[in-house]
């Protein structure tokens, strides 16, 4: 095994996953320069061996993961090698041609106000306008567990700052996308500040919002709880013993036959002569209560305009101030709008406000950090009878949101020799409304003054609650998670991360248990060569 991980680590070089594991928050700055131009070419070499739970198994994990840099240009690999306790490498990553393509964490050209750009692979952060839509979306919720070939592509024109950006989640399926359009219509005025009003137009879309569970024979019963997800004529097992309902004389398994009038397969294979009329007075199981599954057609589809501007308003190297504003319109639902909306920096700060009009059935940010999650979920319905599996979308909780008004603030704070704290909050009041509440906090610490521990983090948030439950900080709309940083020399370092993420499956507006509480583990040594 030794061996087997030299080898690894010597045959290709590996660059730290650093990327989507910064939590960002709404209010953060969008991305739109993180990629500056460098001079001539740069190598990233770096490794990782450690553990981590996959499906519920723990593995050794061997991550390797090589940047290049050339300008504006960049690629990236992650090929990471998942080893049981037998020695034997996890197959299913490296069956297909996929899996293959999935091994690309990133390619890249310029950032998002150049001329032209792009970038393919794990998409760490994405937003449009000002957040009514697409509010830090990531395509790596999972990650690495579950990999995401996302893409984005735009350009920019001198004319009159015409431009345009179309984008995809996932370059397989292309479920999830979004596009843009913005112009200076101003631009050739030379009117000061009216000259710089940026004005943009959205477009976001979810095709299918049950396309987070496979359906593998196109049964319209997902595989999580298809207990046949091979074989589209079956799909439930009441007893679980291995024979499909619909060839089950007994449903319960209680060892007694079901009556024809309860079972239908019983009745249509004892029907001629009818088994209850050569046996009447056989005791046959009168108390039959098969599991129900509830069938979905193949897509579901969402989709969210938006109408969007800036007009900076001062900007100088100590202080920076910008107005703005959005309109968005969930179709067949409902719309929201932020006006009047400040941005500032200043001093160690970067502090937004805005005020928010929301009409009856709107979610905000509806493409947010947690929608790969939030998008579908189960519903497990158990009571004495039986058990009814289901699913629910998060557009099913639209009609649940009322007309609202309120704010939004953000603050961020950098700390010199110590790190940054950022919290953002919504406060939102109607008659009615249930999911006013939402609050986001990330700490991060790069303490130089305690020896070797580079970074230690903690991210948490819950939003759209009737109330921000801090004695039960474990809900359905909450998210955790947290990294550490530990220098064991000057090439190595040893990283720690953990997240959690919750449903609740059963409906009781608790978490608790394995089931509902989807958690990730990983430990590991980056070494850098």
């Amino acid at each position: 095994m030794k061996r087997t991980y030299l080898f690894l680590l010597l045959l290709i070089p590996a660059l730290l996953l650093a990327q989507g594991l910064q939590q960002s928050i709404p209010g953060d700055p969008i991305p739109e320069d993180e990629y500056e131009e460098a001079e001539g070419s740069s190598y990233g070499l770096t490794g990782r061996v450690g553990t981590v739970t996959h499906n519920g198994l723990s593995y050794s994990q061997v991550r390797l993961m090589p940047e290049f840099n050339l300008g504006k240009f960049g690629f990236g690999l992650d090929i990471d090698f998942l080893i049981d306790a037998q020695g034997k490498i996890y197959k299913e990553n490296w069956d297909d041609w996929e899996d293959y393509l999935n091994k690309i964490f990133y390619i890249r050209y310029g950032g998002r106000r150049d001329p032209y750009y792009f970038m393919a692979g794990c998409i760490p952060d994405y937003t449009l306008g000002h957040g009514l839509i697409f509010d830090h979306y990531s395509n790596m919720l999972r990650y690495p567990s579950s990999k995401n070939v996302g893409a984005y592509a735009g350009v920019n024109t001198p004319i009159s700052g015409l431009g345009f950006e179309a984008f995809t989640h996932n370059i397989h399926k292309n479920q999830i996308l979004a596009a843009r359009a913005h112009i200076n219509p101003l631009d050739y005025t030379g009117i000061p500040m009216l000259q710089n009003v940026k004005i943009g137009l959205n477009i976001g879309l979810d095709r299918n919002q049950y396309g987070k569970y496979e359906d593998e024979d196109d049964d319209n019963v997902p595989d999580i709880y298809d207990r046949f997800p091979n074989d589209k004529d079956v799909w439930l097992d009441s007893d679980q013993d291995g024979l499909a309902d619909d060839q089950d004389f007994d449903l319960d398994g209680d060892g007694a036959i079901d009556h024809p009038d309860l079972n239908p397969w019983v009745a249509s294979n004892f029907s001629n002569p009818d088994i209850i009329d050569v046996y009447p007075d056989f005791p046959f199981d009168a108390d039959v209560f098969p599991d129900v599954a509830t069938m979905y057609p193949k897509a579901s589809e969402l989709t969210i305009y938006s109408l969007d501007y800036v007009l900076p308003l001062v900007a100088n190297d100590l202080f920076y101030l910008d107005h703005y504003g959005e309109y968005a319109k969930i179709d067949k639902h409902g719309s929201g709008i932020i006006f009047p909306g400040f941005s500032s920096k200043f001093f160690i700060f970067d502090a937004k406000f805005e005020f928010r009009n929301f009409a009856d059935n709107f979610i905000p940010g509806y493409f947010d950090r947690l929608y790969d999650e939030q998008r579908t979920q189960v519903r497990i319905v158990q009571d004495s009878l039986n058990t009814v599996y289901s699913l629910y979308t998060k557009e099913d909780l639209i009609d649940q949101s009322k007309a609202a008004l309120g704010w939004f603030g953000y603050l961020k704070a950098n700390i010199a020799n110590f790190g940054y704290v950022k919290v953002a909050y919504q406060d939102m009041y109607g008659e009615g409304m249930t999911t006013g509440k939402s609050l986001w906090a990330n700490v991060t610490a790069n303490p130089k003054a305690i020896e070797k521990l580079k970074e230690a983090s903690i991210y948490y948030s819950q939003t759209h609650a009737r109330y921000i439950d801090f004695i039960h900080p474990r809900t359905n709309s909450a998210a955790l998670s947290g990294r550490v940083v530990y220098g064991v020399s000057e090439t190595t370092d040893m990283i720690a991360r953990y997240s959690e993420t919750y449903s609740d499956i059963n409906g009781d507006g608790k978490i608790k248990g394995e089931d509902e509480i989807i958690s990730s583990f990983a430990i590991g040594v980056e070494f850098r060569f």
